[in-house]
């Protein structure tokens, strides 16, 4: 993706699994493009010429949505009844074998 300069930042994502971001010529981070993107964000005084720059990659990563009527414990149950569901799948699979 090459280099990008901000401010008084530098990242360097030449190198897909290793970003490095410097500030003030001194190296800040090395690793996950995705976290040096909100160093970089959160570092910055004026914010917008970096999320307009990654807002791809931010978008990517967004969290989840739930609308309101989502019931999130609802939800929480149906997952635990599916893994239970799964378990007892698993048991009775190992017996007949």
């Amino acid at each position: 993706m090459g280099i990008f300069k901000h401010e008084d930042m530098l990242m360097d994502m030449s190198i897909s699994s290793r970003t490095k971001l410097y500030k003030d010529d001194k190296l800040l981070f090395i690793g996950d493009g995705y976290k040096a993107i909100n160093i970089m964000i959160n570092s910055s005084k004026n914010q917008e010429p970096v999320k307009e720059k990654f807002h791809k990659q931010l978008n990517m990563r967004e969290k989840p949505k739930f609308s309101k009527g989502d019931d999130l414990e609802a939800l929480r149950k149906q997952a635990e009844a599916s893994f239970a569901q799964q378990e007892l799948t698993k048991k009775s699979r190992r017996k007949r074998n």
